[in-house]
């Protein structure tokens, strides 16, 4: 449901190898066909890394790892709705299976990719770390309203509240789409959380769109390492206001609205007078004591604090080439200038981030080199993205 039918872990391999990702998430595991395929496709190196069989020296490894949705009332049957989305990760196919025994009376693990548990985000933490202790969950794009731990629709004020006595073993969030770290520096609790980044692809073509360069050994437990210490190298980010969720404000009105200005409304929509759907930067406020984000630096990073990595925001090379050209992001035009780019620079991230900008011309044009250029200075225009609609992020013209 709501993923392409094309893709598979072939699939996943191939655009990781055009995008330039080393490691990826063999998700879904929980559904009955994904763990067939996951047994038959990929083959263990021992350390919890696993291969692609028959692939190539560049195809990526992948980890286990998948999405649930936990739906339920807090307090049970009376109390207020919640429904939050967890990544789970695993160290092998036998943690695996002991998750699916677990949850199957939870949830029709075959109905979809990222089953709904009828389970709070304690209990699946009961039911995960009894599976395994090597078992890892982070939260889901934790600030979206409507399936986010913090979101403003169904979620909680803090770890603690959602977790209770395993908020100690949450060691990293993933800020989503609509956030990047520097809007998360200034929220006590994450103080001492990595704070990554993940593409959430439901199709092969956003695989990378967000990513977390780990200084890791190429192990399971050396990611897991990675993630508790916050080994982390730098994050590669969405603008945030290119995601759903980064204002507030009514779809059907066509109202967006920032933070103060949904303050001053009341949290209603000035149009029809309904509740607004508060957004991923209102909620973040709401719980920041402070504001902690550097400039942008030469090299297109962001420093943070001393105890934070570094994040740089880009814009998908598919969607920046489409609109510098004025063509659809599926048509040919678009498709060769991407497939040159490849070519000329190795992969999608090194053309977005490393290659010089006379390589970039020769490759794709002057245009398509002039765009690239300008989003890793920050000339931009935004529009940003509310209520479930993305926004806007392209070069400045002229």
């Amino acid at each position: 449901m709501a993923t392409s039918r094309a893709l598979d872990l072939s699939s996943l391999a191939e655009a990781a190898e055009r995008k330039g990702v080393q490691l990826l998430s063999a998700a879904d595991f929980t559904h009955p066909e994904w763990r067939r395929e996951l047994g038959e496709k990929l083959i263990g190196d021992g350390s919890g890394m696993f291969r692609l069989k028959g692939a190539s020296r560049r195809s990526p490894s992948f980890i286990l790892g998948t999405e649930i949705s936990c739906v339920w009332r807090d307090p049970p049957v009376s109390g207020r709705g919640r429904r939050v989305h967890l990544l789970l990760i695993a160290p092998d196919l036998v943690a695996v299976d002991a998750l699916i025994a677990r949850f199957g009376p939870h949830g029709a693990l075959g109905s979809d990719g990222r089953p709904l548990l009828k389970l709070s985000a304690h209990d699946v933490a009961d039911l995960v770390f009894d599976a395994d202790e090597h078992c890892e969950i982070i939260p889901a794009h934790v600030w979206t309203p409507w399936y986010g731990v913090y979101g403003s629709k169904s979620g909680f004020d803090s770890l603690e509240e959602a977790f209770g006595e395993h908020a100690g073993r949450i060691h990293a969030i993933e800020t989503g789409l609509s956030s990047d770290p520097g809007m998360n520096w200034g929220v006590p609790e994450l103080e001492e959380r990595a704070l990554v980044s993940f593409s959430d692809a439901h199709s092969a073509a956003n695989v990378g769109r967000e990513v977390t360069v780990f200084e890791m050994e190429p192990t399971y437990d050396g990611l897991i390492h990675a993630i508790a210490s916050q080994s982390i190298a730098e994050t590669i980010e969405f603008f945030p206001e290119n995601g759903k969720y980064h204002l507030d404000g009514h779809r059907a009105c066509g109202v967006r609205l920032t933070p103060a200005e949904s303050a001053a409304a009341d949290g209603i929509c000035p149009v029809c007078g309904k509740k607004l759907t508060l957004g991923v930067l209102n909620r973040i406020e709401s719980l920041s004591d402070s504001e902690s984000e550097s400039p942008i630096a030469n090299n297109g990073l962001v420093a943070g604090p001393a105890s934070r990595p570094p994040f740089r925001r880009l814009v998908p090379l598919r969607d920046l080439v489409a609109a510098t050209l004025g063509f659809g992001t599926n048509s040919k035009t678009v498709g060769r200038a991407i497939d040159s780019l490849i070519e000329h620079c190795g992969s999608e991230l090194v053309a977005l981030i490393e290659a010089d900008p006379t390589e970039l011309q020769g490759a794709a044009g002057d245009e398509v080199a002039a765009a690239i250029v300008a989003v890793r200075r920050g000339d931009l225009e935004i529009e940003p993205g509310y209520d479930g609609l993305y926004g806007m992020v392209a070069p400045k013209t002229g």
